[in-house]
């Protein structure tokens, strides 16, 4: 079987994937985590498919070694502030407002962008502000759009018509050369809200990368 790269986004945890990793127990799946909530397991497969959410593209983009064997992007971006050259990213001030607050009060914060993304009650707890308050200042400059064009693997991007932290327009012009999949009145939360409709994309995707491999028996 293909192995499945899986890489969360801001706020988030490898926890975020379990409803696909419980639909997809016959890939051999490894998700990333990037340390917000006590943890920091990063392993990396040789050749993986990488399924990104969110923040996470850049993430990968960034930080996992090619070759991929593909790219599945999920509600996903590989930059987000707005600048002369990236018009359709979201306004500075968006990320500034949350950075100006983090230090003081980075649980409010973090619920703040929780309650947006479509998570009302989230468990905070183990919150580590460090290594959340430093994606939070990456994400601000962070463009790895090169990157993104430079890769030599299929891509696929998923993602929502209501989707209030990645609008439409952004998906549109960031994946405007690539397969672009969207869900009408759906949100951030793709993995978490439609996982059916995420797993169905990412079998057949799975299979487009590699015919055959992708249906073995684990």
């Amino acid at each position: 079987m293909i192995p499945l790269l899986m890489v969360h986004g801001w706020a988030f945890d490898s926890s975020f994937w379990d409803p696909m990793r419980e639909r997809l127990t016959d890939f051999p799946i490894r998700c990333i985590d990037l340390g917000f909530s006590g943890r920091a397991d990063r392993p990396i497969p040789r050749r993986p498919l990488v399924v990104a959410h969110s923040m996470g593209l850049a993430w990968a983009l960034a930080n996992v070694p090619r070759p991929w064997a593909g790219l599945l992007a999920v509600n996903a971006f590989p930059s987000f502030t707005r600048t002369p050259s990236f018009v359709d990213g979201v306004s500075p001030r968006v990320v500034e407002r949350m950075r100006a607050r983090f230090d003081d009060d980075p649980r409010g914060v973090t619920a703040e962008f929780l309650v947006r993304c479509g998570v009302p009650q989230a468990d905070l707890s183990g919150l580590r502000a460090k290594p959340l308050g430093e994606a939070l200042d990456w994400l601000a400059s962070c463009d790895e759009r090169v990157a993104l064009a430079e890769l030599d693997c299929p891509v696929r991007a998923l993602a929502g018509t209501a989707d209030v932290i990645v609008p439409q327009s952004m998906s549109r012009a960031v994946f405007a050369r690539h397969e672009l999949v969207l869900l009408e009145r759906a949100g951030h939360l793709l993995p978490l809200t439609h996982p059916d409709w995420v797993e169905a994309h990412l079998r057949d995707f799975a299979e487009r990368v590699a015919p055959g491999l992708a249906l073995e028996e684990p």
